[in-house]
């Protein structure tokens, strides 16, 4: 179970972590969206006030020159008629301006616009957004802007440093790998949690299963090896068949009963089980079950009452020799722990409102101890470890509960006022 746990765990966090990441790294592209069109807005913001202030000033300060281009990270070039501007540069890219600059232009050349000759068609020409590739992996945006003037042509380029992603949203990344590493260690403690949770029915059941196979062969072994001390009594003492044969048949009968009594419950398990359903008139079912098991409490000399209400009881729908079943071993359970001088009743109340009738079998025999009613209805449960009561397996009780869930009703021990022990089976009734 240990090994299956861990596995688990690491199923659970592999494909929980795996959609984390994903989900990170779908955010992740689109702070990369994100901030690339910042920096193509912002660029875009800067370019057309420098457009603006180009076409309607003729003046162009160092100073601004300078300003601009240490606050955007820029390359700003002017020409007039074919002569640049003598301006030096307030900022130094990571390639030369001049390699730059040339580069831009040969790409808005491409695309039809020279800087140092007037538009054709209109007093103005514009390339588009160019990014330009600068000589240590370093990006850049560029345009450029051609006016004709009445003195000739003038021009302007500006190339806008790129900064790389990973500068731009360094903090994120940190940020997310951080998260992706807590994320997956809490998924992993939840998981380690979770699968826990999850297998406990299992090693319960695992648990059952092994209790179930252990009290199955110590219940099967005693009449098998009452069987074989027969078998080698008689066969060194062959008179003895006479009375070595009737044990022989007990304990054969007794084993037969027990596998029966295993098989309805492999039944019940695999839900195979299948009812006989009918309208039972469960005061003929109690009038004949009270007679039916009369002898029995009268040879142990024990008092079986029957108590039933004045009115008819109302009649339920399911197989009468199953809901017998459930009262013969209500009644058999009551006469083993009664003794002799005692009573045992067999009661019905209707309950209007629930629209449910509830059976009781009471006895005034040693109560059932408060650590043993949890298990009582536990396969193979017997509050005596010694199971020295031979003619119970404790298997009964478990039959019998689910024969009553079978029936859509329930089985309890309920505590009774006067301190005598009372099981009680609810079922729904039909409709009159």
């Amino acid at each position: 179970m240990q090994t299956l746990r861990k596995r688990l765990t690491c199923l659970y966090t592999c494909t929980t972590g795996l959609i984390l990441l994903l989900v990170m790294a779908a955010f992740l592209a689109a702070s990369v969206r994100e901030a690339r069109q910042a920096q193509k807005d912002q660029f875009q913001l800067v370019w057309n006030s420098l457009s603006a202030r180009f076409q309607s000033s003729n003046a162009f300060s160092h100073g601004f020159l300078a300003q601009t281009e240490t606050d955007y990270q820029m390359i700003l070039h002017i020409r007039e008629n074919g002569t640049p501007f003598l301006y030096p540069g307030a900022w130094t890219p990571m390639t030369d301006r001049e390699v730059l600059i040339q580069r831009a232009r040969d790409c808005a050349e491409a695309e039809g616009v020279f800087m140092d000759q007037p538009p054709v068609s209109s007093s103005t020409s514009s390339s588009s957004l160019m990014v330009i590739p600068g000589d240590q992996k370093d990006r850049y945006y560029a345009r450029i802007l051609v006016a004709a003037t009445r003195q000739g042509v003038r021009s302007i380029c500006a190339v806008s440093y790129l900064p790389p992603i990973r500068y731009v949203l360094g903090r994120i990344i940190v940020e997310l790998c951080l998260l992706a590493v807590l994320g997956i260690a809490c998924l992993w403690l939840a998981s380690w949690k979770f699968v826990g949770w999850s297998l406990k029915p299992v090693e319960e059941s695992q648990k059952k299963q092994a209790q179930f196979i252990a009290a199955a062969s110590h219940e099967l072994r005693s009449p098998l090896a009452v069987l074989r001390s027969a078998v080698s009594a008689m066969s060194i003492s062959p008179q003895k068949k006479d009375t070595l044969l009737p044990l022989m048949d007990s304990e054969c009968v007794r084993m037969a009963r027990l596998v029966d009594d295993m098989l309805l419950l492999a039944s019940a398990d695999a839900r195979t089980w299948s009812l006989k359903r009918e309208t039972v008139d469960m005061d003929t079912l109690l009038l004949e079950l009270f007679e039916a098991f009369q002898p029995a409490c009268r040879e142990k000399g024990i008092s079986l009452c029957l108590e039933l209400p004045d009115q008819a009881l109302p009649t339920v729908s399911g197989d009468p020799q199953r809901l017998r079943q459930i009262l013969l071993v209500l009644l058999d359970n009551a006469a083993a722990f009664t003794p002799s001088g005692k009573s045992i009743w067999i009661c019905a109340q209707v309950r209007e409102k629930k629209r449910e009738l509830a059976l009781q079998v009471i006895n005034e025999g040693r109560s059932i101890p408060q650590e043993a009613r949890p298990y009582i209805f536990d396969r193979f449960y017997q509050a005596d470890p010694s199971r020295s009561r031979k003619q119970h397996f404790g298997l009964g009780l478990s039959i019998a509960r689910e024969l009553a869930e079978l029936h859509h009703g329930s089985i309890s021990l309920e505590d009774d006022p006067q301190g005598r022990t009372c099981f009680m089976v609810v079922l729904p009734w039909m409709e009159s």
